[in-house]
């Protein structure tokens, strides 16, 4: 996360690692909740990771993973690998785009 007070000279007040090969792609804000959606990248090639809601403390500029966010396997975020899909398709999905609705 970047502090752009002074446009001139951003300073990195945040930063988050998922994993050490998660590449993330798109990106939304919900004012609402103070939450950022994050999704992976879909570069060829690229593991199918998954997408993560993150919460932002908007005085520190802290970023942390939203821990209570975890998909059927327990584990934290949603998962497009290898899924039943609800419309009876299976196989893993690359999401493409990411926004919040009201």
């Amino acid at each position: 996360m970047l502090d752009i007070a002074n446009a001139a000279k951003p300073v990195e007040v945040s930063r988050l690692k998922l994993s050490d090969t998660y590449q993330p792609h798109w990106t939304a804000w919900d004012t609402k909740t103070q939450r950022i959606v994050v999704t992976s990248s879909m570069t060829p090639g690229a593991p199918v990771e998954r997408l993560y809601l993150l919460k932002l403390d908007p005085v520190a500029g802290a970023l942390t993973l939203d821990n209570t966010f975890r998909d059927s396997d327990g584990k934290i975020g949603f998962g497009f690998a290898d899924r039943q899909w609800p419309h009876g398709w299976t196989g893993s999905g690359l999401p493409h785009g990411a926004v919040f609705s009201r």
